[in-house]
């Protein structure tokens, strides 16, 4: 009787430790799954995302945070890559400038030029002039710069017509500072 229940005993204990190491496993993927979601969704992609995240919420359908993600994920992929949308701004050096009175249309139509070559044609901001009470007609602009990010000619050339930059998806808005 007593082998019988040591038998027994050594045979719950490894049954036991067997689900708990299968559960032990199970946490581990989700833990996985959950964390590449993450880095997905941080890196923009948003496909890889949204499958990592709904794997962890096939193995665990009550995880709260894998849930929260997935109505969060558009928001912050399209923040995503409008933050490497500007970031490309700071990163594209313009050889040279040099703009004497010209029109800001004129000046922006040149820097989308120049971005593209500097990129060789990876990148063009699409410059798009917001202006319906026609303000910005008149702005012209004399600026004269070497070796310099696209990103601080912009800045200097906003300064100087009195506008501001909104970055979109596909565009780089340009419209009077008083909108």
């Amino acid at each position: 009787m007593k082998t019988l229940k040591a038998i027994m005993a050594i045979g719950l204990s490894l049954t036991t430790s067997s689900f708990a190491d299968d559960l032990k496993a199970k946490a581990l993927k989700i833990d996985s799954l959950y964390k590449a979601g993450l880095v997905a969704m941080h890196q923009g992609n948003e496909k890889e995302a949204r499958s990592a995240f709904k794997s962890v919420l096939k193995l665990q359908p009550g995880h709260g945070h894998a849930r929260y993600q997935l109505t969060q994920l558009p928001a912050t992929v399209a923040k995503v890559k409008l933050q490497k949308r500007e970031a490309l701004f700071a990163s594209t050096l313009i050889k040279e400038i040099n703009f004497n009175k010209a029109t800001l249309s004129e000046a922006l139509e040149a820097l989308n030029l120049f971005a593209s070559q500097a990129t060789d044609d990876k990148f063009t901001p699409n410059f798009v002039i917001q202006d319906p009470g026609g303000k910005l007609e008149e702005k012209t602009i004399t600026l004269k710069m070497t070796n310099v990010p696209l990103s601080n000619i912009l800045h200097y050339v906003t300064e100087l017509t009195g506008t501001k930059v909104r970055y979109d998806a596909h565009a780089t808005v340009v419209r009077p500072a008083a909108q």
